[in-house]
């Protein structure tokens, strides 16, 4: 797999971004390919399943939608690294631009993400379990 042109990538990047803050549901899952997947701690949580992967457009969508109605956890992020086709984005807190909250491991082919790996810092586990933060 050749990789695309890093231009390709960060626009990918904003697009999801650009997405996100209008609320698009099907702009957003317009970014995936069809057959793209999505590991996460909160495909398990949402889906109440014990494999954490959703496989293609029909399974992005309803974990997107899910998430939105949810509201989102985290704020902003850092700059994204950008390797070839592979692009790792750190996200922070919501009350905090200091403290990290996730990772989110992205990969663009043709100029829609085929994959996204999703992981979880400790304060990410917090958040899921309710706990309180001490």
């Amino acid at each position: 797999m050749k990789d695309e042109p890093i231009t390709t990538v960060e626009r990918v990047i904003d697009d999801v971004e650009a997405a996100l803050s209008r609320n698009d549901l099907e702009g957003i899952v317009g970014l995936f390919a069809q057959d793209a997947t999505i590991e996460s701690y909160l495909v398990s949580r949402v889906f109440n399943r014990k494999e954490g992967v959703c496989r293609g457009r029909d399974e992005i969508r309803e974990l997107a939608r899910a998430l939105m109605k949810r509201g989102v956890p985290w704020g902003g992020h850092e700059p994204p690294i950008i390797r070839g086709n592979t692009v790792a984005v750190e996200f922070m807190t919501a009350s905090s631009e200091a403290e990290k909250f996730s990772v989110d491991i992205i990969e663009v082919r043709d100029g829609k993400i085929q994959s996204l790996r999703a992981y979880a810092g400790w304060r990410a586990v917090l958040a899921l379990t309710g706990e309180p933060r001490n």
